[in-house]
């Protein structure tokens, strides 16, 4: 007992070591500010839930719902438990492993099939007779039974120790799996908020091109009444008429491919906020400010671009995912070894039922199984290779990520800082195109120039505010990108 008890204290103390291969983070060089001192905005501290600046209860509660019912998001949730239940897997193989068992089994032997009891039958016959000689009636030896029972149960262990870290570095590896799968789901969450942003400003945005489509087409629906009866008193010619009706038509167009871009925003928001097919078929998504109203101050963080390593949810899920396949090398190199395993049972067998917990029914057993691979023909060492190459797509991954990351910080930040400059010129050249159009219709009417400069100055204010619409809109959904690409908040 002394010496298998010295045996486990061995293997306990042996079990600290690990063949997985130290972690280091993969060295990159990393910008050392954001950009140039004098172009960037002020840094800030950015809220977790910063589609909330835009300050707009429409597109908050859409974010909500969005985040509260989209497929995408919950099949993520469900890796995530996945992954949650693999490390629950993983670690318990680190323990022993208990169970119980108990039967019951009452037989009936065969007379044919048994020599033993026609023998003993016999026997039992020629004693009776003899006895009944001998005048001692009913002392013959009787046949045995034909009828046997055996009742058992027994508690069972067992337990491979993890001498070399096999399993240990599986539990290690099955940790970060699950830490990977958390930040991607993370990362789902802001991707998520952000395409609904963008999807809810694409929807302000064709809202505000059909209402100005609309408003224009009734000015311009009001001038040719006007017109046609100029023509038909012969004060204008036939050619400015037949501008007039095509300037209407067009229009009409127009408007027939905003509400179309309208209907198609919508489902698309609709689709992301997790919306029933019932909903996305009949449905309204919910409006709220006007698309001028929102705010759309630019936003950068504090500290320094280093930091975003520990901040954007994907560069962390890569990291994990570098992390357990470290982890992985150590449990295919461990295969290299002898694997112990030691088995125990403490049970009772009787054949009486009732005698079944007594002391002579008792059984008890111990053992240890020692497996030691000699010749796999390559699997093992392939494995530990395959384990190895899995640790150097990761690091690739990883380092691919990072580059990604500051390539879409780079984006977003020029877009947002040039849509911000397109806006301002829009709209000072939408005021001045405001200012010619009336101009160009007073010259008309006062016989200065001709209709073709009403309706070139009209249909270049018509294109200039839709074209503002767009590019707030883009404005906007910059702002948001910005905010998606620096981490969504901390």
């Amino acid at each position: 007992m002394r010496t298998i008890l010295a045996f486990l204290m061995t293997a306990m103390l042996a079990s600290g070591c690990s063949f997985a291969p130290d972690y280091h983070r993969p060295e990159q060089e990393l910008p050392s500010s954001w950009g140039d001192d004098d172009s960037r905005p002020e840094p800030g501290e950015l809220s977790r839930e910063w589609w909330r600046r835009f300050n707009d209860d429409a597109l908050n509660e859409l974010v909500s719902l969005a985040l509260a019912r989209n497929r995408d998001l919950e099949q993520s949730l469900a890796r995530v438990d996945s992954a949650r239940a693999a490390l629950g897997l993983a670690r318990a193989d680190l323990f022993p492993q208990f169970s119980a068992q108990g039967s019951g089994v009452r037989t009936r032997s065969s007379l044919d099939a048994s020599a033993t009891y026609g023998v003993m039958e016999e026997l039992g016959a020629l004693e009776e007779r003899v006895g009944r000689l001998d005048g001692q009636e009913g002392r013959g030896a009787s046949a045995p039974s034909r009828v046997d029972s055996l009742w058992s149960g027994a508690v069972q262990a067992a337990w491979e120790l993890d001498i070399w870290g096999r399993y240990r570095n599986a539990a290690d590896a099955a940790r970060e799996k699950l830490l990977s799968a958390e930040d991607a789901e993370r990362a789902m969450e802001l991707s998520l908020a952000g395409q609904v942003c963008s999807a809810y400003f694409d929807l302000l945005n064709y809202q505000e091109q059909l209402d100005l489509t609309e408003r224009t087409l009734a000015t311009r629906e009001r001038s040719a009444a006007l017109y046609e009866r100029q023509y038909a008193e012969g004060a204008i010619s036939e050619l400015d008429i037949l501008n007039v009706r095509t300037q209407v038509d067009s229009l009409k167009d127009s408007l027939a491919q905003a509400k179309t871009r309208l209907e198609q925003a919508e489902g698309a928001l609709l689709l992301l906020t997790g919306a029933s097919p019932e909903e996305i078929f009949a449905g309204r998504a919910r409006r709220g400010v006007p698309l001028a109203s929102l705010p759309a101050a630019p936003q950068l963080p504090a500290g320094l671009p280093s930091e975003l390593l520990n901040r954007r949810p994907d560069i962390r899920s890569a990291e994990a995912e570098l992390r357990a396949a470290h982890f992985q090398v150590g449990e295919a190199r461990a295969a290299f070894f002898p694997s112990i395993s030691l088995t125990g049972s403490l049970g009772t067998s009787s054949a009486e039922l009732d005698t079944l917990f007594s002391g002579a029914a008792s059984t008890w057993s111990f053992g240890g199984n020692v497996a030691l691979p000699l010749f796999t023909f390559g699997r093992t060492i392939s494995g530990v290779r395959q384990a190895e190459a899995a640790v150097r797509a990761a690091a690739a991954s990883y380092e691919l990520t990072v580059q990604q990351a500051f390539r879409d910080i780079r984006s977003a930040l020029a877009a947002q800082k040039n849509a911000a400059e397109s806006v301002r010129s829009l709209a000072d050249a939408a005021q001045r195109m405001e200012k010619a159009a009336a101009l160009s219709r007073a010259r008309y009417e006062t016989g200065y120039s001709p209709y073709l400069d009403v309706l070139e100055a009209e249909r270049t204010l018509y294109a200039s505010q839709m074209q503002l619409a767009s590019v707030r809109a883009a404005q906007l959904a910059a702002v948001a990108q910005v905010c998606v690409v620096l981490g969504g908040g901390w």
